[in-house]
């Protein structure tokens, strides 16, 4: 299902003209240096034997991206030159080792030349540019000339295209003939061989089949190129087949699956990456969703510029589904993390608009509570505010691996959320200090998961009509903090959140009793200073404990502490809004 859907996605990108995608047996690549020349084979200015293509980005020189032609498969090991392009050790015989030494590579410039034989030879075609670059990289004295520029250092080991500039085009890839004799050659490669044709899973047809799959671009997170499918050891192998024919999938299905995914990964509207995982996403008739989908689960991410996000987010902040998102077309998500031979799939999903878009809103809506500061935190958090909140420091790298592909799929399927990730936000609060010990992102995530896993109903504010135990606990303990607070003029420097917090929502039966024997000290330093605050405090822990039983239980399970905590939370941020109200 997967291949299928990106080899149709592929053909939609293909039939639109708005969008340029790579054909098969082609690739956008790095490219940093261009180099002119005559149809002679001689250099177009001796002066600037070279053209610097790169973009300066924070200081930092970037190549750019030119679609080039190019065979499946990465480049791992051997010798395997590319057509008219490639890296100067291929291009000139000459590179610089990890030493920072210059050696010539004589053999890897031989099989550059040969490939350009062998291709005229096998098409039986060729062209002036063709010949031109053949003469140009068959001279010495070309090189010799390009060791003159001032780029020489930046150049070796550069990807490097050629141009002809009396023929007024950009570079040799912009000629169709030159693109055509690749295609045929390209399209030749399996053709007639019977030992790798078969019926291809994604076609259903029979044809030549990969033995190696185009690889998937960094974008994924990964050190290197690698492909989604791939078999690297023989245990993975049966029925005598090697590498990719045990997949049996067609040379150019492999094509349109590695094409699709790259094009997405170079598009910030199809793609968003959380921790571990990248998730691609796409639809099939309705592109204005799509456009939407990356913006509502990152927080609005273009919210800034973003018109069309902006309006769509505040409907959604009302609880109404926006008109894109009303729609029984069908809407494609799928999780991606890199791995040392081939390209991990986390999760896969795909349903009508209507349901995904029904589910967020449900998700958005398990949410919403109460803001601890209404300039700072976003209305819908982002699925990586929340997912941070399980790191310890609050750093990305500390992320538990294989949460962020469970939660996205609960959020979208409308499942249950991830059970671990419950343990893991009250054990970051018990750890914590400070601010982060309970904020709003971390208060609204664990609301979340026990509206959604535990059935819990907590309200978005402070709650006065609920009386179970956790939450009453929550509230007495951010009442009585509140006091000690107060009672101090604002001077201290740790609260008996800082202390206690973690043994009061575990153990309160033992805690409790100290706490409050500590709050009589702190009610009385109030009653010399604010006697009506005083009394204030003293009516409303009355009212608290009204509710609780004589004895309070020995420990509470997690999903009570979890309770304990939104009791907290809500009192602490009620005492804020009358504040500001006052």
């Amino acid at each position: 299902m997967i291949l299928q859907e990106l080899n149709l996605y592929y053909k939609k990108l293909l039939d639109n003209p708005d969008i340029i995608i790579s054909k098969p047996g082609f690739s956008k690549e790095n490219i940093s240096f261009k180099i002119n020349i005559n149809q002679d084979g001689s250099l177009f200015d001796i002066h600037n034997p070279m053209e610097d293509l790169r973009k300066i980005q924070n200081n930092k020189a970037i190549p750019v991206k030119i679609n080039v032609p190019k065979f499946d498969g990465k480049r791992a090991s051997g010798i395997k030159p590319y057509f008219l392009w490639d890296k100067t050790d291929y291009i000139i015989g000459i590179k610089k080792d990890k030493y920072e030494n210059i050696v010539e590579t004589p053999e890897h410039h031989k099989r550059f030349l040969s490939l350009i034989d062998d291709i005229k030879r096998e098409t039986k075609r060729s062209h002036p540019a063709i010949d031109a670059v053949y003469r140009f990289c068959s001279s010495k004295d070309n090189i010799d000339m390009l060791k003159t520029s001032v780029y020489w250092d930046d150049f070796l080991n550069s990807f490097v295209v050629f141009n002809i500039p009396e023929m007024n085009i950009i570079t040799i890839f912009d000629i169709d003939e030159i693109n055509g004799i690749w295609e045929e050659y390209y399209s030749s490669l399996s053709d007639g061989d019977e030992s790798v044709t078969g019926i291809c899973l994604v076609k259903g047809e029979k044809l030549p089949l990969a033995r190696l799959h185009p690889t998937i671009k960094k974008g994924v997170g990964g050190k290197n190129d690698i492909p989604l499918i791939s078999f690297n050891f023989s245990a993975a192998e049966s029925y005598n087949k090697s590498k990719n024919e045990n997949a049996s999938i067609s040379v150019k299905a492999a094509s349109a699956i590695a094409g699709s995914l790259n094009y997405m990964l170079e598009n910030n509207d199809h793609n968003i990456a959380i921790a571990d995982t990248r998730t691609v996403f796409w639809a099939e008739e309705n592109d204005e969703f799509s456009a939407l989908f990356g913006g509502l689960l990152d927080g609005g991410r273009h919210d800034g510029d973003n018109l069309h996000l902006k309006a769509a987010l505040q409907k959604i902040r009302s609880g109404k589904l926006p008109q894109e998102m009303q729609d029984d077309s069908r809407f494609f998500v799928l999780g991606l993390s890199p791995n040392a031979a081939r390209i991990s799939v986390r999760y896969w999903l795909n349903d009508s608009i209507d349901r995904f878009s029904k589910n967020l809103l449900k998700h958005f809506n398990n949410l919403r509570i109460a803001k601890q500061s209404e300039d700072k935190d976003a209305d819908i958090p982002s699925v990586w505010q929340l997912i941070i909140e399980t790191a310890v420091q609050h750093k990305t790298e500390n992320i538990p691996p294989n949460i962020t592909g469970p939660f996205m799929r609960a959020i979208l399927s409308d499942t249950q959320y991830p059970l671990n990730v419950l343990s893991l936000l009250i054990g970051r609060t018990r750890a914590d200090q400070g601010y982060q010990k309970l904020n709003y992102y971390r208060a609204s995530f664990i609301k979340a998961i026990l509206n959604r896993n535990y059935k819990k109903e907590l309200t978005m504010a402070l709650d006065h009509q609920r009386n179970t135990i956790p939450y009453l606990l929550g509230r007495l303990f951010s009442v009585l903090e509140k006091a000690q607070e107060e009672s101090s003029g604002g001077n201290l420097n740790a609260t008996i959140k800082d202390r206690y917090f973690s043994s009061a929502s575990t153990k309160p039966q033992t805690v409790f009793p100290r706490l409050l024997t500590l709050h009589q000290n702190h009610i009385k330093k109030l009653k010399s200073d604010r006697p009506g605050r005083a009394v204030n405090f003293e009516k409303l822990i009355g009212e608290i404990i009204d509710n609780l039983p004589p004895v309070l239980p020995a420990s509470l399970k997690l999903e009570d502490q979890g309770e304990f905590a939104i009791g907290y939370y809500h009192q602490r941020q009620d005492f804020f809004k009358k504040k500001e109200t006052e």
